[in-house]
């Protein structure tokens, strides 16, 4: 059943010289998702420029935001080609269809089978984008989990050796999605189409497991750390709130992707109820990227800036990256009580300065 509304239009009037423009839910579907990722577009801008008036070094906190504004950016304009698709009637199906098997001419069946796989590529593309983006948020996680308490860790340390880890599985990520893609025009469409759901689904559910591996091991590492104020600790919670929100998030997707090639599920083509099938795509988008979006700038936003002003600009101690491996958040209490001593005596004892060490 097609719920579609057709326009006419002819450039001399006659007949022959029409032209059908069709619009139908798919489309309208399409179109709505897009507006919410440009929002979500702009308020990543937004925060991107107020993040480098805070700190104008590239960091972990402005790479995530600026990955946001990728995703956006790039499922908008793959979003306008599925709809540009559509509206042309070209009929391309995301699941695996047999539609040869209702035709009789090969050219046909061969043209059909480059716009399924080119429908495939368009909707897919940005997936291994966004679970890079949760990876990414990851990391801001674990940077703040180690800001928002008093160690004696090295930082520098913690965090080169998770920028390479990141470094890999983005290699592997895009790599692999480079090669399915490429190899979906070359070869069978229908198998390797096979091996993009399973690719998808492993990659989502893969990618959840690492994370909560890495959350399990920094919870059981700093467990004897205090936190250094309940306001960091307030603000880790919300963070960590966030990422939750994004683990689910991703399980939910990777799910979805194992039962459209189970059951064979079409979202972007007619079936047996088609307008059903639009709306679980929109709530696809709406729930599992464009609301974690939002939660990542509006929500935790503010609290991972509070933590970065805590530990680079706070009132008792200026503590830098770089200076890590000597002076670490350890050391604050004893600065602090440094310099109230030197406040109320004339006494000689050194002095420690913010941010450096004799």
């Amino acid at each position: 059943m097609t719920t579609r509304l057709t326009g006419m239009g002819s450039g001399d009037g006659s007949q022959d010289g029409s032209s059908a423009v069709k619009i139908d839910v798919l489309t309208v579907t399409l179109l709505m998702a897009s507006i919410f990722y440009a929002f979500c577009l702009v308020m990543a801008q937004r925060k991107l420029a107020a993040l480098h008036q805070l700190r104008p070094q590239l960091s972990i906190k402005k790479l995530l935001v600026l990955s946001i504004s990728v995703v956006c950016a790039v499922r908008i304009m793959t979003i306008l080609g599925v709809a540009a698709m559509n509206t042309a009637n070209v009929r391309a199906h995301y699941s695996l269809q047999p539609i040869s098997q209702r035709t009789g001419s090969d050219t046909l069946d061969h043209n059909q089978e480059f716009y399924d796989n080119a429908m495939t590529v368009l909707f897919d593309l940005p997936n291994c984008i966004v679970v890079s983006t949760y990876v990414l948020l990851t990391l801001v996680w674990a940077e703040c989990f180690m800001e928002s308490r008093s160690h004696t860790e090295s930082v520098v340390q913690w965090k080169r050796m998770w920028l390479m880890a990141y470094t890999i599985f983005t290699f592997i990520l895009y790599g692999t999605q480079l090669v399915l893609y490429t190899s979906i025009f070359l070869a069978s469409g229908r198998v390797i189409r096979r091996m993009l759901y399973a690719a998808i689904t492993s990659i989502n559910f893969g990618a959840v497991s690492l994370v909560l591996i890495l959350y399990i091991n920094l919870n059981l590492r700093f467990s004897g750390f205090p936190y250094r104020s309940q306001n960091s600790r307030y603000s880790l919670r919300k963070i960590s709130t966030v990422m939750t929100l994004w683990s689910m998030t991703r399980l939910g997707w990777g799910a979805a992707t194992l039962l459209v090639f189970m059951y064979k599920i079409e979202l972007l083509q007619d079936s047996n109820t088609p307008f059903w099938s639009f709306v679980v795509l929109f709530l696809l988008f709406f729930v599992c990227e464009i609301i974690p979006i939002i939660a990542t700038l509006d929500y935790s936003y503010m609290n991972m800036i509070g933590l970065d002003r805590d530990v680079h600009v706070g009132d008792t101690v200026e503590w830098f990256p770089d200076q890590a491996d000597t002076l670490t958040l350890s050391a604050a209490p004893l600065l602090l009580l440094n310099d109230q001593l030197g406040a109320h005596s004339n006494s000689d004892a050194p002095q420690m300065r913010h941010g450096s060490q004799d």
